[in-house]
């Protein structure tokens, strides 16, 4: 029997959502289901149905992304599985295919996803676009550099309380760095804490506000695992998400996580690359840092998502680049593009002029955000320079003054 791929009948949403935890190993909640419901649009999800099962999923979230300058509709690919009875069977292309369609009707520039496997998704034109950093640090022994004095205070807030207090937070951190998702009220409530206890009988989460004078400069979503060994407390802070608008707030917040009662182990990820706690800490290697991939994006509308950010460390640049794009999987993108660059905007056109270098679209999608420079990847191989100072060229206007960060997986 042949394998349907199609738009989710919208009765079988919750159906879908639970074929899924087959693949992801993982259960699916009804708390969790709950949450999915009230951020999906279920039109947007997809699936492959082999007689009346479902062997396959995916879907799309409709959420903004901070850009270098400015925001951009896109499509946030989530919930993609395959079943392990039907694996290698072009299910996935197929619902990928109905999944970028989608976004290109919508007129959504760009697509984006956090990748299980991320040479999976590199088929389909995706490109590593953001590092995630991640650490195991001892508390105790990382310590900080130096002694900066104690400004401001956190206070720990109960169940239902906060949104009003981080949203703010993340709203100025949001407009200083590209990679940041667009929230609604129903996306903040599955980031803060939703109960006194966790469903699964572990420590719930809890949610702290560093505050001074000003007003709220950073907030952390945290939980601890208690623990005791031979030699007293041995507990570990699990770190959801930290944020801080202020170098202040960042700092302060970190201290206060690092220095919480009975707990000798910090675990963070999902943090940028340039973070600044390497250079906080007085032993960074007591950190235990490494290193992955975060966020993965694929350009939709070259044109749009070109012309919808600015350009040049301080969003005023100038110049122009010349580009040959190779792009496969969504044909509509290929071919020689101008950029030309006035006081950090851009227009974008196809052109007969000569190319400066030649890409594809799993590259463009690593550049964007300023993650990943033109020469970096021509080091490695990929973006190739047709003329002497093409590479500088791109460079000069891609690159952004902090490197991207997404901080929330969906």
């Amino acid at each position: 029997m042949s394998v349907e791929i199609r738009t989710c009948p919208p009765d079988r949403f919750v159906e879908l959502l639970k074929t899924a935890e087959i693949a992801f190993g993982e259960d699916v909640s009804d708390e969790l289901i709950e949450r999915v419901r009230k951020i999906s649009d279920p039109a947007r999800f997809v699936c492959a149905i082999d007689g009346d099962r479902f062997v396959g999923t995916g879907g799309a979230f409709t959420i903004n992304l901070s850009v270098p300058g400015g925001d951009l509709a896109a499509g946030g690919v989530t919930w993609v599985t395959v079943l392990p009875s039907h694996r290698r069977r072009g299910i996935l292309r197929g619902m990928m295919r109905l999944m970028i369609d989608d976004c290109h009707a919508r007129n959504e520039p760009l697509a984006m996803l956090w990748a299980s496997e991320g040479s999976i998704y590199q088929r389909f034109g995706y490109g590593m676009a953001t590092y995630s950093l991640s650490f195991e640090a001892e508390s105790a022994s990382a310590g900080y550099a130096r002694d900066w004095p104690i400004e401001g205070s956190c206070r720990l807030l109960r169940v239902g309380e906060g949104m009003d207090l981080v949203a703010p937070v993340y709203e100025a951190t949001r407009a200083q760095r590209s990679g940041f998702l667009s929230r609604t009220p129903d996306w903040w409530l599955n980031q803060l804490p939703t109960a006194d206890k966790d469903s699964k009988g572990g420590e719930a989460k809890r949610l702290v506000v560093y505050e001074t004078d000003k007003g709220p400069e950073a907030y952390a979503v945290y939980k601890t695992k208690g623990d005791w060994g031979p030699r007293g407390p041995n507990g570990t802070v699990i770190v959801d998400e930290a944020i801080g608008s202020t170098e202040r707030g960042t700092r302060e917040i970190w201290r206060y996580l690092f220095n919480l009662d009975l707990t000798r182990t910090v675990k963070a990820w999902r943090l940028p690359v340039d973070h600044p706690i390497p250079l906080l800490a007085a032993e960074p290697r007591r950190l235990g840092m490494t290193l992955g991939d975060g966020l993965w994006l694929r350009i939709v509308d070259v044109k749009a998502a070109l012309e919808g950010r600015t350009y040049g460390i301080d969003g005023h640049a100038g110049g122009r680049v010349v580009f040959d794009l190779s792009d496969e999987y969504c044909p509509w993108n290929a071919g020689r593009w101008e950029i030309e660059v006035s006081d950090g905007r851009a227009r974008v056109t196809p052109s007969k002029s000569p190319a400066d270098l030649a890409l594809d679209a799993n590259d463009l999608g690593s550049m964007f955000l300023g993650g990943f420079g033109a020469a970096s990847l021509a080091r490695a191989g990929r973006v190739v320079e047709h003329r002497p100072g093409g590479l500088a060229a791109a460079d000069e206007l891609f690159r952004g003054a902090l490197q991207p960060w997404c901080p929330q997986e969906f």
